[in-house]
């Protein structure tokens, strides 16, 4: 099992992988557990979605908290943080770059994570999309989930990758920047 820096991060991916295995040991015993394992595949992706939009957002305020910001500042990140959804890596970029002067391409440059994680993290992202936001053609309402669970597994290890480099985001109070530690 993967271990977090952070906690709360720790706490919810942990939640997060009991909620996985429940759903890969859900067994199809009706006609009407097929429509449940649709369901579950569709709400594992907005799990994971909700997970990855978390992280960010708290490993963004706890580096601001340590960087010294003073109660202003913090509550004016709180606002912006608000509005961070659908966490797609340009997004992550701009917000990690906005709030830390973080270069979070440098984790690709040093191969942290590859561009196919990116892309990974942009699937699980997109498709949770899909999923909760209603068309006005009927004939999608009830099923645009075109994944399943083992679609999700592989794009989930790239979101990992991700997550666990954004995780080592540190203040470097001697130099005043936040620079990642190296992984292990």
């Amino acid at each position: 099992m993967i271990s977090f820096r952070h906690s709360d991060i720790q706490m919810y991916y942990q939640a997060f992988i009991r909620d996985m295995e429940n759903i890969e040991s859900f067994k199809l015993r009706d006609p009407n557990d097929v429509k449940i394992k649709s369901i579950l595949n569709t709400d594992i992706y907005t799990k994971a979605t909700r997970f990855l939009e978390a992280s960010v957002k708290h490993v963004v305020f706890n580096c601001a908290v340590i960087r010294g910001d003073n109660a202003s500042a913090i509550s004016e990140l709180s606002s912006r943080l608000k509005r961070f959804n659908n966490p797609e890596f340009e997004k992550i970029k701009a917000l990690l770059n906005q709030e830390l002067q973080f270069d979070i391409e440098d984790g690709l440059r040093a191969r942290e994570f590859s561009g196919r994680d990116k892309q990974f993290l942009n699937e699980i992202v997109l498709n949770r999309h899909r999923n909760v936001h209603a068309t006005e053609d009927p004939s999608t309402w009830f099923s645009s989930n075109n994944k399943d669970l083992s679609n999700f597994e592989i794009e989930f290890a790239g979101l990992i990758n991700i997550i666990s480099y954004i995780d080592c985001i540190t203040y470097n109070g001697s130099v005043f920047e936040f620079i990642a530690m190296e992984l292990v």
